[in-house]
């Protein structure tokens, strides 16, 4: 089992020269969504599925077919074994280090060796965003470490809502059954033969299709909760953002963090609300044409209503902004990713990126916001710190720039990649 903390890593395979190729910028919108879960969380997965010339080429290659074959073996072997016992059901499932390497080491060689699905993975992975942090290691580079995210990943799903391993935050996040239970374990005998009875897969898509069943299985939709969202609770804000002078403004957006409650029965937490006046003051004073309220469902765990959909309801009804002025991210978690989903819509939605925003909420959290404290968490959870302080005019406020590194996917989170 791997080890919760992962840190982003790049596997360097030194008898192979990368090819050099056009940097290309992530597109100024969202990323087309097929299987919503799958491609938030695995975008490469998803391209690798998705696209018949690569699906074609990785089912063809010997390494990898052989490797699968060996995988399904183990696979059906745990199936005559493992009585009682899910996690040894899983295990097969599972990317040890050496096989995530040989993985790597066959997708360089195909790389380097096929030009047609070169050109399709330099314009795709770079074009998508999903790996930007890895952009400027050159094609090769970025493909295999696109894989080693992807598969590591893969292991923190099946262990955590699989095997019942602890997650980074317990409280909101963990898995919904008792892993000794005969029901679960019956839930999992029943995937695992399903998985072993299809022998027809590309070389990642018996734990891929692992991984999705257990979150489905544990009712953890949240990351495809409301997508795609600019057709459905952002449309009508972004039929105004092509339209916006931004020069009238100070700033592009109001950003407000969520803050939930721990009673099931209460929508909308105090502090949520006053953020919420605080957002909806700001915007009727002219500083920015956008709020952009943030939360999903969070607190308590497997809560009923989502942070951010719920200050919206309240910026309508109790402060007449007006909906085509609000957009949501009903998706973050924490207030790590309260900031990197903001910035992502900033992005992504085609929005001023070299325009400072403003972020609303309690002196308390304004001050965590601004702190050391948070920035280092988001280099641990995120790898990256998705904002630059610019400054603080008040106890209740930020001024930030947003940073292109958010678009980088997060499958260690995989309810908010």
């Amino acid at each position: 089992m791997f080890l919760r903390h992962f840190q982003i890593f790049f596997l360097a395979i030194a008898v192979l020269t990368p090819h050099n190729f056009a940097e290309v910028f992530p597109a100024k919108k969202p990323l087309p969504l097929h299987s919503v879960i799958e491609d938030k969380n695995f975008y490469l997965l998803s391209l690798f599925q998705t696209n018949t010339e690569i699906s074609n080429v990785l089912a063809s290659d010997k390494a990898l077919e052989q490797l699968n074959s060996m995988r399904q073996q183990r696979l059906k072997l745990a199936l005559q074994t493992c009585h009682q016992n899910s996690d040894c059901l899983l295990r097969p499932l599972t990317w040890a280090d050496e096989d995530i390497q040989s993985v790597s080491i066959a997708l360089t060689r195909i790389y380097q060796s096929n030009p047609d699905v070169r050109k399709i993975i330099d314009r795709e992975l770079q074009e998508s965003g999903a790996y930007v942090l890895y952009q400027q290691r050159g094609g090769q580079d970025l493909l295999v470490s696109a894989w080693v995210l992807c598969a590591h990943g893969l292991n923190d799903v099946l262990a955590v809502y699989g095997e019942g391993s602890r997650p980074r935050y317990p409280k909101i996040d963990s898995i919904s059954f008792d892993t000794h239970s005969a029901d679960f374990l019956e839930r999992v005998t029943s995937l695992t033969e399903q998985i072993s009875a299809v022998t027809d897969k590309l070389f990642f898509e018996p734990s891929l299709t692992a991984a999705l069943q257990l979150l489905a299985l544990n009712h953890r939709d949240e990351a495809g909760r409301f997508e795609p969202m600019q057709e459905k609770i952002n449309k009508a804000a972004l039929r105004s953002i092509s339209s916006t002078h931004w020069d009238r403004y100070a700033f592009s957006v109001i950003v407000v963090p969520g803050e939930g409650p721990e009673d099931p029965n209460v929508a909308l937490a105090e502090v949520g609300r006053k953020r919420t006046a605080l957002a909806a003051e700001a915007y009727h004073a002219g500083k920015a044409p956008f709020i952009l309220v943030s939360g999903g469902y969070v607190h308590p765990s497997q809560t009923h209503f989502a942070e951010a959909i719920e200050m919206k309801k309240a910026l309508l009804r109790d402060y007449h902004v007006p909906e085509e002025a609000i957009l949501v991210d009903p998706h973050a978690r924490h207030t790590t990713t309260n900031m990197r989903n903001a910035v992502r819509e900033i992005y992504r939605y085609g929005m001023p990126m070299n325009k400072p925003a403003l972020v609303v909420s309690d002196p308390s959290q304004i001050t965590y916001i601004q702190s050391q404290s948070l920035a280092e968490r988001c280099r641990k959870e995120l790898g990256y710190v998705p904002y630059k302080i610019v400054a603080r005019p008040s106890n209740t406020s930020l001024i930030f720039l947003p940073s292109i590194e958010s678009l980088q996917q997060n499958p260690m989170d995989p309810l908010d990649p």
